[in-house]
C-alpha cells in the first residue's frame, strides 16, 4: 500500500511542478530571483521524478540525495536573495567566501553523493547526517527571512515560509527518525511527494505577491471553474466505480448486468447535473466567493461589454440594456430616458413597455436616483428609508416587487436616463463591487447613448444643412434672373417701341425661362446640376456681365486686351453668374461715385480676369478666414454668403485659381487665373 501511495504522491508532485515550471516559462519578466525560482522548481521536478523512479525501479538513494541537495541549495539561494536587500548575483559571486561557501559546499556534496553511488559505495548513514543538516539550515533561513522582513511585507512572504517550512520540517522528522532507528521509515518516505504538492501553491502565491521576484502568474476563473467541473466529475465517477464494483462483487451471477445498468444511470445523472444552468451558475458563484478577492474578471467583462456594443441591426437602447444585464442575468430589466421632461421607456426585457411597476419606479425613484447619482436598492429601502439622501414613499415601495435596482445614467451634455433591474441570478449577493460595476457600465452606456442621440441630431442637422445649401444656390441663381428682368424693365421705358429692343427683350425672357427651368430641375432632383461644358467667347460673356450689372452704380467698365474671338471652355452661364456676383459684391462695397473695372488679358499660358474697385476693402484676416467660407455673409439678410465660395470652387474646377489683394479703405482686386484651352 505504501508503494502505491508513494508512487501516486511523487507522480502528482512531478506533474504539479512540471505545470509550475511551464507557467514560469511563459512569463517575460527578468531578474535573478525569478530565474532562481525557475531553477528550483525545475530541480524539484527532477527530485519528484527521481522519487517515482526510486519507488518504481528501486533507484539507488544516492542519486535522489544528490538531486535533493542541489534542490535545497537553490532554495537556500532563493531565500538568501529574498532576505538580502538589493541582491545581485554578480556581487554575490565576487563577495567573500563565507557568503557563497555554503552553496559551493552543497554543490560539492551533491557531486560526491552521485559519484559514490555510481561507484557502488554505500554511505547511507553519512548521507542521512548531511540531509538532516540541510533541513536545519533550511528552517533557520526561513526563520531569518520571516524575522528580518518588514512587518508590512510579511503577508506576502508568509505562504512561502509555511510551504517550505512544512517541507523542511517533514524532512527533519524523516531523517531524525532514520538516524535514531538506523533506517528510513517507508511510510514517511512515501508521503514526501504529498508534502511537496502542498508546498507548491503556497510558493506560487508568494511568487505572485513579491514584486522583486517579477513573476506574475494569472489563473482565470474559467480555468478554476472548468477544473472544478472536471475534478467533481472525476470524483463522482470514481465513487460510482467503487459502488459499482461493490454491487458486482455482491451480486453474484447477475452482478455484471446490474453494474452496467448502474453505470448508465450514474452517467445520465452526471450529464443532467452538468447541463443544468442553475448548477453551473451556483458553482461559479461559490468559486468567485471563496477563491477570488474580486468577483469579476474585469478584462473579460469589458471585452464582453465591448462585443455587445458592436452588435448591428438592433436598437442601441436594446444593446445598452443587454450590455448591463449581461454580468448580472436579471429576469426583468428596462431602460428609460428623459425626453421633454418625462421618462420614455426605450427598451425592455421580459416586461411590457407600460409595465405598472416600472412606471412606479420611474415616477418615484428615477428622478432622485439621477439627481443624487445614487444606485437605489429597493429591497434595502423597504427595510430602512433613511439609508438614502432623499425622501421616498414607503407605501409605493411595497408595491414594487419585480425590480430591485434603479441605476442612473447621465452625462455632462444633459443626457439623463435610468436602468431598472430585478434581483440578479448570476451572483449570490450584491455588494460594493457589484455596485461599482453597475456604475461603471451605466456611465459608459450614458456616453454611448448620448453619442447615438448626438449622431441622430447631427444627421438631421446635415439634412437641413443640405437643404439650406441648395436653397442658397437657387436663390443666388434667381437673383441673377431677377437682375436680367429688372434691367429689361428699366430699359423698356425708353426703348419699348424699338424693334431691336423687343427682339432683345424676347431673348432676355427666353434666357430667364431657361434659368428658371434649371431652378425647377434643381428642386426636383434636390441637388444643384451643372450644364454641359462647352467653348464660349470671353468678350461676349463679360459684356453680358457689364450689361446685367449696369442697373446698379457704379457701373462697371470693361477693358478687353485679347483677341475679339478669344474663347474659354466651361459653363458660360455659370461663368457669367460667378463674375456678376463678384461685380455685385464690388458695387455693394463701393460708393456710387467710385469705380469698378473688369479687365481681361493673358499672362503666361493662362487667361487673367481682374475685377478691381476702390471701395471699402478687406483686411487680411477677413480674406484668410471668412471671404471664401460658405454661408458666411456681411450683408445680413440681404446676402446668402455663397458668391465668393462659388466663384472659388468654379475657378478651381476649371483648373485655375483666385488671388485676392485688398486694403481696408483702399479697395480690392480679384484675379481669376483660368487655363486656356482654345484661342
Amino acid at each position: 500500500m505504501s508503494i502505491i501511495v508513494g508512487l501516486l504522491g511523487y507522480s502528482i508532485a512531478a506533474l504539479v511542478y512540471l505545470l509550475f515550471s511551464l507557467l514560469l516559462l511563459t512569463t517575460k519578466q527578468s531578474g535573478f530571483q525569478r530565474q532562481a525560482l525557475s531553477l528550483v522548481v525545475f530541480f524539484t521536478l527532477l527530485w519528484a521524478s527521481s522519487g517515482v523512479a526510486q519507488m518504481w525501479i528501486a533507484l539507488p538513494l544516492g542519486y535522489l540525495f544528490g538531486i535533493e541537495t542541489l534542490r535545497n541549495a537553490l532554495w537556500f539561494l532563493l531565500l538568501y536573495a529574498t532576505i538580502a536587500p538589493r541582491f545581485e548575483l554578480s556581487n554575490f559571486i565576487r563577495g567573500p567566501w563565507r557568503k557563497k561557501g555554503l552553496l559551493l559546499g552543497m554543490m560539492f556534496i551533491a557531486c560526491i553523493q552521485i559519484t559514490t553511488t555510481l561507484a557502488g559505495l554505500q554511505l547511507n548513514q553519512f548521507w542521512l547526517v548531511t540531509q538532516l543538516s540541510q533541513t536545519v539550515i533550511g528552517l533557520w533561513l526561513i526563520e531569518q527571512l520571516y524575522r528580518r522582513i518588514d512587518v508590512s511585507a510579511r503577508p506576502t512572504i508568509k505562504p512561502m515560509c509555511l510551504g517550505l517550512g512544512g517541507m523542511f520540517a517533514f524532512d527533519f522528522a524523516l531523517y531524525a527518525n532514520a538516524l535514531i532507528t538506523s533506517g528510513i521509515s517507508f511510510d514517511f518516505w512515501s508521503l514526501r511527494g504529498f508534502v511537496a504538492i502542498l508546498a507548491a501553491p503556497l510558493v506560487l502565491l508568494s511568487a505572485r505577491r513579491i514584486k522583486r521576484w517579477s513573476t506574475k502568474i494569472y489563473v482565470s476563473r474559467d480555468v478554476i471553474y472548468h477544473s472544478t467541473l472536471l475534478l467533481v466529475a472525476g470524483g463522482y465517477l470514481l465513487v460510482m466505480a467503487l459502488v459499482g464494483y461493490y454491487i458486482r462483487y455482491a451480486g453474484g451471477d447477475w452482478g455484471s448486468m446490474a453494474q452496467n445498468g448502474f453505470f448508465a444511470l450514474s452517467a445520465l445523472i452526471l450529464v443532467s447535473l452538468f447541463l443544468s444552468e442553475r448548477l453551473r451558475k451556483r458553482l461559479k458563484v461559490q468559486i468567485t466567493k471563496h477563491f477570488f478577492a474580486n468577483k469579476y474578471e474585469y478584462r473579460e467583462e469589458w471585452m464582453k461589454f465591448a462585443a455587445v456594443l458592436e452588435e448591428d441591426g438592433v436598437s442601441p437602447y436594446s444593446i445598452a440594456l443587454k450590455a448591463i444585464n449581461q454580468p448580472f442575468d436579471c429576469q426583468y430589466a428596462g431602460l428609460a430616458i428623459v425626453e421633454n421632461g418625462r421618462y420614455v421607456v426605450k427598451a425592455t426585457y421580459n416586461i411590457r413597455d407600460d409595465d405598472s411597476q416600472a412606471q412606479l419606479c420611474l415616477e418615484h425613484l428615477a428622478g432622485q436616483a439621477i439627481e443624487h447619482q445614487w444606485i437605489v436598492d429597493i429591497e434595502e429601502l423597504k427595510e430602512d428609508t433613511s439609508v438614502v439622501p432623499f425622501q421616498v414613499s414607503s407605501n409605493k415601495l411595497q408595491q414594487i416587487t419585480k425590480f430591485c435596482y434603479v441605476i442612473p445614467m447621465s452625462t455632462s451634455a444633459g443626457f439623463k436616463g435610468v436602468i431598472l433591474l430585478s434581483s440578479p441570478s448570476a451572483i449570490h449577493s450584491v455588494n460594493w463591487e457589484d455596485r461599482d460595476l453597475m456604475r461603471a457600465i451605466s456611465r459608459q452606456l450614458a456616453v454611448f447613448l448620448n453619442l447615438h442621440r448626438s449622431n441622430l441630431a447631427l444627421a438631421e442637422s446635415q439634412q437641413f444643412d443640405t437643404f439650406n445649401r441648395m436653397s442658397a444656390y437657387l436663390v443666388h441663381d434667381l437673383k441673377n434672373v431677377l437682375a436680367q428682368l429688372q434691367l429689361m424693365s428699366k430699359n423698356a421705358v425708353k426703348h419699348k417701341h424699338n424693334p431691336e429692343f423687343i427682339d432683345d427683350a424676347f431673348e432676355t425672357v427666353d434666357s430667364a425661362a431657361n434659368r428658371l427651368a434649371k431652378v425647377v430641375a434643381h428642386l426636383s432632383k434636390k441637388q444643384r446640376v451643372d450644364t454641359v461644358v462647352a467653348p464660349f467667347e470671353l468678350k461676349a460673356a463679360l459684356e453680358q456681365v457689364v450689361q446685367s450689372r449696369s442697373i446698379s452704380k457704379p457701373v462697371p467698365q470693361l477693358e478687353f486686351t485679347l483677341n475679339e474671338a478669344f474663347e474659354l471652355v466651361g459653363d458660360q452661364e455659370r461663368f457669367v453668374n460667378v463674375v456678376s456676383h463678384l461685380v455685385q459684391n464690388a458695387q455693394d462695397a463701393t460708393l456710387e461715385d467710385g469705380t469698378i473695372c473688369i479687365r481681361a488679358g493673358k499672362q503666361a499660358n493662362e487667361c487673367l480676369i481682374e475685377i478691381q474697385d476702390n471701395g471699402e476693402g478687406m483686411s487680411v484676416e477677413f480674406i484668410d478666414t471668412r471671404l471664401f467660407k460658405p454661408f458666411d455673409t456681411t450683408k445680413g439678410n440681404a446676402g446668402m454668403g455663397v458668391g465668393a465660395y462659388d466663384a472659388k470652387r468654379f475657378v478651381e474646377d476649371l483648373g485655375g485659381h483666385i488671388q485676392v489683394t485688398s486694403n481696408v479703405g483702399e479697395g480690392s482686386l480679384f484675379k481669376l487665373y483660368l487655363p486656356i484651352h482654345k484661342i
